[in-house]
């Protein structure tokens, strides 16, 4: 709880100026791709007419991802962006669920530290009827102990870092589809005309600059919409799991409401970025 609002910032000098990151975001993003590239790894190397468990779980939110996407963007168009819908989907899935193992370690801790007090261990205590004291001297002490892990997405630059990639991809599809004239007409407005010597004063059109402020905000809501919902339900969990310190059931509720939320999430925003995509199609 002492932890709450403190903001750990490191400091790096180049050229001359002085410039803040937070670590633990950028340690645990990397580990995150680590996952995704060990994980994809292992199993492309058990592929089989057969599939296993993994390759099936796999299977299956590829399948389901392609049907979205195919129904959105059209077969061609929707194949070729397959691979980065699944990459987002799985990126953000993988750094929101990351945070819920010290619960999951915290759950399976007080059910061990519970067995043993039942069995008649001097090393577990109960300090109220359902709060845990666990001597550290308890190989399981370490379970219940566990440290929080942060998920990278509840740090505004990752996720403004992901929506920014998002806008880019899609105006450049844009701009790829209708050629850089009719993809600057779309932003005229169908009410300023764009012939003649109205396109030297294209700077008076106020559609123009309402649709670029509208792209900013989609940007903007993009990212804040997935900061929001992590970062607050983060401080939930924090706050809870402090308050509750080894309570059994609480711990492994926290968990699940916490699988629930941040599959719940990586959808929503996967299903944006390929909304925003189907835009810059027409």
């Amino acid at each position: 709880m002492d932890e709450l609002g403190v903001v750990n910032l490191a400091e790096i000098a180049l050229f001359g100026h002085v410039f803040s990151y937070h670590k633990s975001m950028i340690i645990m993003t990397w580990i995150v791709m680590a996952i995704l590239v060990l994980m994809a790894i292992i199993t492309r190397r058990k592929i089989n007419i057969i599939p296993s468990r993994i390759q099936s779980l796999f299977e299956l939110i590829i399948e389901f991802l392609d049907e979205i996407t195919v129904s959105t963007l059209g077969k061609k168009d929707g194949r070729k962006f397959l691979p980065l819908i699944c990459a987002v989907f799985m990126f953000i899935l993988l750094s929101n669920w990351i945070s819920i193992l010290p619960n999951i370690f915290r759950f399976f801790g007080g059910v061990i530290a519970a067995s043993a007090n039942l069995f008649g261990s001097d090393l577990v205590t109960f300090t109220s009827w359902v709060t845990l004291d666990v001597d550290p001297s308890a190989w399981y002490s370490f379970l219940i102990k566990f440290p929080n892990i942060e998920e990278p997405t509840k740090f505004i630059a990752t996720d403004l870092g992901l929506s920014i990639m998002i806008l880019i991809i899609a105006h450049t599809y844009g701009i790829r589809q209708n050629g850089i004239g009719n993809y600057l007409k779309g932003y005229m407005g169908d009410v300023w005309p764009t012939t003649g010597l109205w396109k030297f004063i294209f700077f008076l059109n106020p559609f123009l600059y309402m649709n670029i402020l509208g792209e900013i905000s989609n940007t903007v809501s993009h990212a804040f919409r997935l900061f929001g919902n992590i970062f607050g339900g983060g401080m939930i969990i924090v706050i809870v799991s402090s308050l509750i310190h080894s309570v059994i059931i609480p711990v492994g509720l926290l968990a699940f409401f916490g699988l629930f939320a941040g599959i719940v999430q990586a959808f929503v925003f996967t299903m944006l970025t390929v909304t925003y995509i189907a835009q810059q199609k027409a």
